[in-house]
């Protein structure tokens, strides 16, 4: 798959920092209550916010300022091609590969009731908490369930070593004294509860032992109808399946136009103003993000996956040309075919999102993308 939609790391990104700081716990039991927390990178590097102007490279219709792509690019022919039939059909495994995954989202481990908690164990809690016999914000499952996994989770005190001995279905007391430097919470009219150096007593229910195979759900009629049809509008195992089908054999031919464009056009130069944009709005999206969590970037490198900050510039610098390529062949194509995009088309795509999207990236920014869009289908739509 091309890497030409690499401005949009950014919104990926964002989304896997949300994930990975979640995990480290708000709640008022996990070890995070302190107003220190977020110090635990080095406050000298974390960066500070910058502007960006996602759309000064970009003119009024969504084309690179000043760059005429058909001077750059001969277009082969791209529409009606004979694409060959076994080269964009998904195979059986594939689309059971596709159905498991979609199933995994709902996938749940194993219950173990018949012994003990161990050290290790994973292990399924209720509790409700209270300091001086007042239940305060933030020290409740409110009978949701909650996963911890002893040794690894970060809970105040002992709190997950209490556990240890005591059997599925049993409700017992757990005695801890918060730290110095814990963080306040209310109480149910929310008047200030201080917590920090108070002994506290949270009324514990271990639901069930983790295993370590997990219960995938079966994909019939009724699972789809319940989990699938609002996302996808599917209503029968058949009719997703078909709908998968059709989602795999539709991404395989996007992939295929890509490689056929790739080989095919006659790119004579990319413009450097391009890749250097695209290299300049991404560095300055991930700086603001690490800044907006209080974090150096080599931490939000790695906590994204991406290892450190000099992994993801080596990233960047691999692939942006390609996507440079790809961005500089599409607005060939747009320009060929005399593609236009509108403010009202814009409108009644975004809604009442509009205004906040022009303010954060621009209209021009949002007509390329619209724009992308636009040409991406064409080529679905005539192969």
């Amino acid at each position: 798959m091309k890497n030409d939609m690499i401005r949009l790391a950014a919104a990926a990104l964002a989304l896997t920092m949300t994930v990975a700081l979640a995990g480290c716990g708000s709640d008022a039991v996990s070890g995070s209550g302190s107003s220190s927390a977020a110090s635990t990178s080095g406050s000298s590097d974390v960066p500070e916010m910058v502007d960006i102007d996602f759309s000064k490279y970009i003119d009024d219709n969504g084309f690179w300022k000043d760059i005429r792509a058909l001077d750059y690019v001969t277009l082969p022919e791209y529409k009606g091609l004979d694409i060959p039939a076994e080269e964009i059909e998904p195979t059986e495994e594939e689309v059971e590969e596709t159905i498991q995954g979609i199933l995994s989202q709902w996938a749940e481990p194993t219950q173990i009731t018949d012994r003990a908690v161990e050290d290790g164990d994973t292990v399924n809690i209720d509790y409700v908490g209270s300091v001086d016999g007042v239940e305060f914000t933030g020290g409740s499952t409110g009978g949701a369930g909650t996963s911890v996994t002893i040794g690894v989770t970060s809970y105040i005190d002992d709190f997950l070593e209490q556990l240890i001995g005591h059997e599925p279905g049993e409700t017992f007391d757990v005695n801890v004294t918060f730290p110095e430097g814990y963080n306040d919470s209310t109480d149910a009219e929310g008047n200030t509860l201080v917590l920090e150096n108070k002994d506290a007593v949270f009324v514990t229910t271990i639901n069930y032992i983790e295993g370590d195979e997990l219960v995938y759900p079966e994909f019939t009629d009724e699972f789809v109808a319940e989990n699938l049809q609002a996302t996808y509008g599917w209503t029968t195992a058949d009719e997703a399946r078909q709908g998968i089908i059709t989602g795999l054999t539709e991404s395989a031919k996007y992939t295929w136009l890509l490689d056929y464009l790739e080989e095919n056009a006659q790119v004579t130069e990319v413009p450097a103003a391009i890749s250097e944009y695209m290299r300049e709005a991404q560095l300055a999206s991930i700086n603001n993000q690490a800044a907006s969590y209080g974090i150096t970037v080599d931490t939000l490198m790695m906590l994204s996956g991406y290892g450190s900050e000099a992994d993801y510039l080596a990233m960047l610098d691999e692939q942006l040309p390609e996507a440079a390529m790809f961005s500089l062949i599409r607005q060939a194509i747009a320009e060929q075919e005399g593609m236009a995009v509108t403010e009202e088309e814009l409108q009644g795509l975004l809604g009442d999102n509009y205004d906040a999207y022009v303010e954060q990236y621009g209209l021009n920014y949002i007509k390329q993308d619209v724009m992308i869009g636009k040409v991406d289908q064409l080529l679905l739509d005539e192969n």
